[in-house]
């Protein structure tokens, strides 16, 4: 019984008279004796060429697709690392942000505050309010701002500037500023110029409480001194109004 490596199929094909005295040239010339095992031999080495190429085909083929999926995915990472980084860059906004707001609030409690100490301090309840006043106003109805009784958050400069804008008048002194209303600043002087004594007493009862303490800055700067021959008070303060 012939073995299954031994079976053999017989193959027959019709071709015309040149192409088989093509194929009997050639074969004489690889050294076959007849045509049949030449062809034979042919068809081998075809079919053993063509399945020994093709995995080195699909390879080829694999490594390209597995470079052009790399690409893709590269291209898709990129992206996603620009919006990962974008995205962080705007939390970092959104923080900075949310401190800014919070540094405000606390700001403006602080401000809320200050306003109801304030207020308590003057008497008043925390939700109302006096009308508005100017701080030319103010000086009218107080008469004197010394400038060493100030609050520490009055910017002092700005405030004796609008003073002055605002006609006011406002003696320069060796150790503080003084902003006087101009009606009373000349009541003043016509009562202090016509002072003939020294002892503070009188000087207080002629001059009131607030005249007494404005003369006392004067005297204490050096901007006043008391003539003991004309038995007067002189000023020496240059450019007095």
């Amino acid at each position: 019984m012939m073995s299954e490596s031994k079976r053999v199929k017989e193959l027959k094909l019709d071709i015309p008279l040149d192409l088989y005295s093509k194929l009997e040239r050639l074969a004489r010339e690889a050294g076959y004796s007849n045509v049949s095992e030449y062809v034979l031999s042919t068809l081998v080495n075809i079919i053993s060429s063509t399945t020994s190429q093709l995995p080195e085909d699909l390879a080829k083929w694999r490594s390209r697709f597995e470079r052009y999926i790399q690409d893709e995915v590269n291209k898709r990472l990129s992206i996603i690392d620009t919006l990962r980084s974008q995205v962080a860059e705007l939390y970092e906004r959104l923080d900075s942000i949310q401190q800014k707001i919070t540094e405000l609030d606390s700001e403006i409690r602080e401000i809320r505050m200050r306003g109801v100490e304030v207020a308590e301090e003057a008497g008043e309840h925390p939700g109302t309010r006096k009308p508005y006043k100017t701080g030319i106003e103010r000086l009218r109805e107080e008469k004197v701002v010394f400038e060493s009784k100030l609050p520490l958050r009055v910017q002092r400069d700005r405030l004796f500037a609008y003073f002055e804008r605002e006609g006011a008048v406002v003696l320069k002194l060796a150790k503080e500023r003084v902003a006087v209303d101009p009606d009373y600043w000349r009541d003043f002087k016509q009562k202090l110029l016509s002072l003939s004594s020294i002892v503070e007493e009188e000087i207080k009862k002629q001059l009131g409480d607030k005249g007494f303490e404005l003369w006392k800055t004067l005297y204490t700067s050096n901007a006043i001194i008391y003539d003991s021959r004309a038995r007067k008070w002189k000023f020496v303060l240059d450019g007095v109004p």
